[in-house]
């Protein structure tokens, strides 16, 4: 990465090292989570939505399948075109809150007032997000994405929705805006109110992510730096891609020492 405090945030993931039993009991989940998936992989998740609640003016894309559910694979390969520079940055931006919101009702109502906030600006916006994160030269870099879409480097001095040289949107947060970057950028990763609190609980209590009450804390770009870097080296330790472990921490299959006993 270019972040500039990449260092620090590197050290400070690496105060907090899972434990052996929580690492053993990470590995047993992501074998259950890839064996549901099945042989397509982390591609293979799909999330169902409906269509019609969907299509409304100025209409879905036409890499949006019009039955059935939409596929994590799906969106990677939209997002692989935007970054090619094949499709638009606002195909992406659709097809990852139709992944992200699935059946749930409003999320065309979100998505709507974002694209009316935005108004023009919007693919400008998503465009400089896309090319702050995958840099002509060098390796990709989302943390200067993330910073891109939030707004700046510091809570306190983020710039408002819509001022210049910054790509915040009014209403895209970083729940919903990892998700744009996950997808256009290798090396990104989701991060979320039950991502944050399941890395908060594994880590021992990692600051700066949720509150006492399991709310979302404001994620700093430097944040997110150590958030990539302790999912990372979570994952190397369980053995398994960083994208496994997160969709495991996101939706874990049932308790395995319950299911155990139970089998007993």
């Amino acid at each position: 990465m270019a972040y500039e405090f990449d260092h620090d945030a590197r050290k400070e993931a690496g105060r907090y090292l899972v434990s052996a039993d929580l690492t053993d009991q990470l590995r047993k989940q992501c074998e259950v989570k890839s064996a549901e998936l099945g042989p397509m992989g982390i591609r293979g998740q799909a999330i169902r939505f409906s269509f019609d609640s969907w299509n409304q003016p100025p209409g879905l894309p036409e890499s949006i399948p019009r039955t059935g559910p939409i596929s994590r694979g799906q969106v990677l390969d939209i997002g692989q075109r935007v970054r090619e520079t094949r499709s638009a940055a606002t195909e992406l931006l659709v097809a990852s809150f139709v992944w992200g919101w699935g059946p749930k009702g409003y999320g065309p109502h979100r998505l709507g007032k974002i694209r009316a906030a935005a108004g023009e600006r919007l693919e400008s916006s998503l465009q400089c997000a896309i090319a702050a994160a995958n840099p002509e030269s060098g390796p990709p870099d989302p943390v200067s994405g993330y910073a891109q879409l939030y707004g700046g480097l510091d809570y306190l001095d983020r710039a408002a929705p819509g001022a210049e040289p910054w790509s915040r949107l009014l209403g895209f947060g970083p729940a919903f805006f990892t998700k744009f970057l996950y997808f256009s950028t290798p090396g990104a990763l989701i991060l979320d109110n039950r991502l944050a609190n399941a890395v908060h609980d594994l880590s021992g209590g990692m600051p700066h992510l949720v509150t006492k009450d399991g709310r979302s804390e404001p994620w700093t770009p430097f944040r997110y730096a150590v958030y990539l870097h302790w999912m990372r080296q979570t994952a190397a330790t369980v053995g398994v891609e960083p994208d496994l472990l997160e969709l495991t921490l996101f939706e874990p299959p049932g308790d395995l020492e319950r299911e155990a006993a139970a089998a007993d």
